[in-house]
């Protein structure tokens, strides 16, 4: 009886598991963070000058799981102050070059990277209250 009730637990923890949002951030396809936890703290990357001097792109990654059809999701980049400065609207994914970024961040030093997700239906987004979600955020140098 043990033995079932542990596998019956391992099973739900399992699928419990496997159904969590994910999120990847890339800089020049060098693998910057790969999480599915929201940590401020911890989804702090620091970039050193040399990637951000370069050509190339940030690239971030948002999956789902499971997937919502009927809502729309956007991507946010801030600045220290909390201003938004690129906003990317009904996409999961998003690959911005650092000549966009540098020119859209210049004399700043953080960039935060947000997501929120509304319904497609206008009735349904009215009532529903909004929660950005920090994924990332990234020290420039």
């Amino acid at each position: 009886m043990k033995k079932i009730y542990f596998l019956a637990v391992c099973l739900f923890s399992a699928l419990f598991l496997a159904a969590q949002d994910s999120w990847k951030i890339t800089l020049n396809s060098k693998a910057l963070l790969r999480t599915s936890t929201e940590d401020e703290q911890a989804n702090t990357k620091t970039i050193n000058a040399a990637d951000w001097n370069g050509k190339g792109k940030l690239e971030v990654c948002y999956t789902e799981k499971p997937a919502k059809k009927d809502w729309r999701r956007s991507l946010l980049f801030t600045d220290e102050n909390d201003n938004e400065l690129i906003r990317k609207d009904g996409t999961s994914r998003v690959k911005i070059s650092l000549a966009e970024l540098k020119q859209a961040f210049a004399g700043k030093k953080k960039i935060s990277i947000y997501t929120i997700s509304l319904p497609t239906d206008p009735d349904l987004a009215a009532r529903v209250r909004v929660r950005r979600v920090h994924l990332c955020t990234l020290e420039l140098p």
